[in-house]
């Protein structure tokens, strides 16, 4: 979720009615769902006889007076109002219309141009990484020609490091890796112009530490999480910094370290009672039962699981449930229970399908996979295998998930497949996701 800048907060507190439409609706709607701009917007409005103080804004706005204050936020709002009406044609439109010079075009060089750009990207770029690539390069080529004088205290910075730390968010979701870390660089070269550039590099540190993991350089991801986390909690902001302890908890449950993992995710869900925040209360009940399939606690497991379920039910999205019927499937599984388990897992894989989530739909057949194989129905996995492999190459994959899942049928009908042939293409195809190039190479026992 984005927040909303602490100046709008702060003017908006001061005098609702002064702050333009349709930004004042934007405002009203985020914090009555955010509740660190909602906490944020608490404190300016308790602190309103200080506003006027010079000592109050000057490092913030360089400018003491009231009036300044006033035509900043109105200016970005008319901006920001500005680029959605240019650029609402470009994302209704395929994103090659994007690829055009903006910054060679008069009416397009604005900073709500530049912020609405990134927005766009930030928004789309796990779906549609490389559109999102388009509009994150499209934000910075205007955020760069802008003057460095566009707005007061440097906040064009602002601009231009989120402009590049989107370009790296689409990169890491292209599994572009390297060009990534080089866009974060950037990002945080652009951030540390600014007064208070915190946020910036806070931010900065928990994407570097997302594009480590997905590189399964955990040792690196693990300390940039951190900082990420420290930086948020000094910063206040309690939604950022949840999700960068949740971060944390991923990466230690992706190095097995189970128990520590485990630990984490319930500092999560402590922490979200605490705010009222039933999303992250359920999110964090789910990768704890996660963590307790993995303990063979298989009781506490269930139970997170249906308390997860229930939550996302009011407030998550369609792929969270599914995720969560998948855990509940795998309690199922590991319990004994292979022929309610393989109804189950079916019913997810084909859900996953519909919502267009191939990788995800592959890796429960996975555990679909196990289950017919210890139950030794060989014949029913290559019809599973065969099944991935149409699914893959119709969704134009031919990538090295081809090569893993021609092995798996292969292996299934030659009667050869074990659990660690399995397993191996589950790690395979985990990777593959983020990093199209992988290429696969079956287990050394199997090979021979």
């Amino acid at each position: 979720m984005d927040h909303i800048p602490e100046n709008e907060l702060a003017i908006f507190a001061f005098d609702p009615d002064a702050m333009p439409e349709p930004r004042r609706s934007v405002i009203n709607r985020h914090t009555a769902e955010c509740a660190s701009c909602r906490s944020t917007l608490d404190f300016f409005a308790v602190a309103e006889d200080d506003l006027s103080d010079v000592d109050v804004w000057e490092p913030m706005m360089g400018s003491a007076t009231r009036e300044a204050l006033m035509t900043y936020a109105a200016r970005i709002a008319d901006e920001d109002r500005e680029a959605e009406e240019l650029l609402q044609p470009l994302f209704d439109a395929p994103a090659q219309a994007a690829w055009l010079n903006l910054n060679t075009k008069r009416r397009f060089l604005s900073g709500g141009v530049a912020r609405c750009l990134s927005a766009h990207a930030h928004s789309i770029c796990q779906n549609e990484p490389l559109d999102a690539l388009t509009f994150a390069d499209a934000a910075i080529s205007v955020a760069e020609a802008l003057p460095d004088d566009n707005y007061p205290a440097n906040a064009i910075y602002e601009v231009r490091g989120t402009a590049w730390k989107e370009r790296a968010n689409a990169q890491r979701f292209l599994g572009q890796f390297p060009e990534a870390i080089e866009s974060l660089s950037r990002a945080e070269r652009a951030y540390k112009h600014l007064a208070s550039p915190s946020l910036g590099l806070s931010a900065v540190a928990y994407v570097r530490a997302c594009v480590f993991c997905d590189q399964q350089r955990l040792d690196e991801a693990a300390a940039m999480a951190e900082r990420a986390e420290h930086g948020f909690a000094h910063l206040g902001d309690d939604d950022r910094r949840m999700t960068a302890l949740f971060l944390r908890a991923v990466i230690k449950f992706e190095a097995r370290d189970i128990g520590d993992a485990a630990s984490l995710f319930r500092q999560v869900i402590a922490y979200a009672e605490s705010m009222n925040n039933s999303l992250w209360i359920a999110r964090g009940s789910d990768a704890l039962g996660n963590c307790e399939v993995h303990r063979g606690n298989l009781g506490e497991a269930s139970m997170h699981f249906h308390k997860a379920l229930t939550l996302f039910r009011e407030v998550g999205s369609a792929s969270e449930l599914i995720r969560t019927e998948w855990g509940i499937a795998n309690v199922l599984l590991h319990g004994g229970k292979q022929s309610e388990a393989i109804r189950r897992l079916r019913d997810v894989a084909a859900e996953f399908e519909t919502l267009g989530m191939i990788t995800d739909a592959a890796l429960v057949r996975l555990d679909l996979v196990d289950a017919l194989l210890a139950l030794g129905q060989t014949r029913q996995i290559v019809d599973v295998a065969s099944r991935l492999f149409r699914v893959f190459t119709d969704a134009g994959m031919l990538t090295g998930a081809l090569t893993a899942l021609a092995y798996l049928r292969e292996a299934a009908s030659a009667g050869t497949l074990t659990p660690d042939g399995v397993q191996s293409v589950r790690s395979f195809l985990r990777q593959a996701e983020r990093q199209p190039a992988l290429l696969f190479v079956p287990p050394p026992s199997e090979n021979r």
